[in-house]
C-alpha cells in the first residue's frame, strides 16, 4: 500500500519556498554576473575596448541573462503558488 501524493515525504510543498528562494537567489546572482562582465567590459580611454565592442558585449551577456532570471523568476512564482496550496 502506498501513501497519497500529498503525504509523500519527497513532497514538493515541503521544499516548495526554499527552492523559490533559492530561484530567486540565482537570479540575483546572474544579474551580479552580468553586472561584473558590464564593468570589465566598459569603454576607457587608456583600455583596449572601443564603445563598439562594450556595446556588443553588453548585449551579448544580457540577452542569456535576462532568459536565464526571466525562467527563474517565473519559476520561483510557480513554486511560491504551490507553497501556498494546502496539503489536504
Amino acid at each position: 500500500m502506498t501513501a497519497p501524493a500529498s503525504q509523500s515525504p519527497l513532497s514538493i510543498r515541503r521544499f516548495a519556498k526554499l527552492a523559490a528562494l533559492g530561484a530567486i537567489g540565482v537570479a540575483f546572482g546572474v544579474l551580479a554576473l552580468y553586472a561584473l562582465i558590464a564593468f570589465g567590459s566598459r569603454f576607457t580611454p587608456s583600455g583596449g575596448i572601443d564603445s563598439t565592442q562594450a556595446t556588443l558585449t553588453w548585449i551579448s551577456a544580457a540577452i542569456p541573462a535576462a532568459a536565464i532570471i526571466a525562467a527563474h523568476l517565473a519559476y520561483a512564482k510557480v513554486l511560491f503558488d504551490e507553497s501556498k496550496k494546502q496539503s489536504g
